[in-house]
């Protein structure tokens, strides 16, 4: 059941900048989870869920899911490249879809008392309008009462530009000037290596995304000294490890958030829609790098998820993106978490 807290403040302990050190340690079993949504009274004044932002509750810690914006994109080829034309409309048509549907950047902020964590960065200026920019992740964390100054932590899930593009501004500042940056140590290799942009260039993603990919991957090297670098799996700080999940990209991963009994599974892109991921999750994203490892990585994920019964998140789920994953029969069906204002 979803409940208000009684505790009304955004963030109660002081900031101390950045957490211990990193140990690869094996990702814990994934417990039964839940939220809390939470409205919050900031400077006198209440900031009701909405307007580019929704609040709610991982155990002791205080999430918020920000939107990075919308654009909109065809059912097939983007969400189901391997499914016939027929196959789609018999499921649009079911499941009161359109042939082109709005998608959404959903940003993870999760703040521990201690540290302030993001989880990805979203388009950033790599690509517009709508994305990024209109309005984009800097604007909807001001209007939920953020700074990007006081952001400690920005976790990536993995390289693609919808994740990375909004580390560096356009003019190449630093977006989150105080933040450390952590990748998984595979995946910064890929994206800063020598065949990643050959491989872009001959993947079947449309040329714009292309060009806005090699232009987000290019801005990492500048940055590798405010990153570190974690094994897949391993324990980013405390109370927060990666789960691995490659296939996506080489070496994607979702990221799990544990406080006391409760858990919270940030899913990144083993999934990208309600219907054609976990309805159909054989069904494969254009994005996918390896579609036979990331329809592995989705269901064992989905799997972990509903037997468990943990609070998850999709990155580019309808927003606010949160809900749970339910079994049906050799699929899955989401439930979307009751809006709390």
């Amino acid at each position: 059941m979803i409940s208000s807290p009684d505790d009304p403040n955004v963030r109660t302990a002081s900031h101390d900048g950045p957490g211990p050190a990193v140990a690869a340690t094996a990702t814990p079993s994934l417990a039964p989870a839940s939220a809390q949504a939470e409205n919050v009274r900031q400077t006198g004044a209440e900031l009701l869920n909405g307007n580019g932002f929704y609040r709610f509750k991982i155990g002791d810690f205080r999430a918020t899911v920000i939107s990075d914006g919308y654009g909109d994109f065809p059912i097939r080829p983007i969400f189901a490249s391997n499914a016939s034309e027929a196959e789609i409309a018999s499921v649009l048509k079911a499941n009161f879809m359109q042939p082109v549907i709005q998608v959404g950047n959903n940003v993870l902020l999760v703040d521990m008392g201690l540290e302030r964590i993001l989880v990805d960065t979203g388009f950033g200026e790599k690509l517009g309008p709508s994305f990024g920019s209109f309005p984009g992740l800097e604007t909807n964390l001001r209007r939920a009462g953020i700074t990007p100054e006081s952001i400690d932590l920005v976790v990536m899930s993995h390289g693609h530009v919808d994740h990375i593009g909004g580390l560096v501004t356009k003019s190449g500042a630093l977006a989150f000037s105080k933040a450390q940056f952590v990748f998984v140590d595979t995946e910064w290799n890929y994206w800063t290596g020598s065949h990643w942009e050959s491989e872009v260039d001959s993947s079947p993603m449309p040329d714009p995304f292309k060009s806005a990919t090699i232009a987000a991957a290019q801005s990492l090297p500048p940055v590798a000294g405010r990153c570190r670098f974690v094994k897949q799996g391993g324990e980013i700080t405390r109370g927060v490890h990666y789960v691995a999940a490659p296939g996506h990209s080489p070496s994607h991963a979702s990221i799990l958030f544990t406080s006391g009994s409760r858990q919270f599974i940030h899913m990144g892109d083993i999934a990208h829609n309600p219907v054609t991921s976990l309805q159909h999750p054989d069904w494969t994203p254009l994005f996918d790098y390896d579609p036979a490892q990331a329809i592995k990585s989705r269901k064992a994920i989905l799997d972990r998820v509903a037997t468990d019964r943990v609070m998850a998140m999709g990155y580019h789920f309808p927003f606010p993106a949160i809900g749970h994953v339910v079994r049906q029969g050799t699929a899955y069906h989401w439930e979307a978490v009751q809006w709390t204002w």
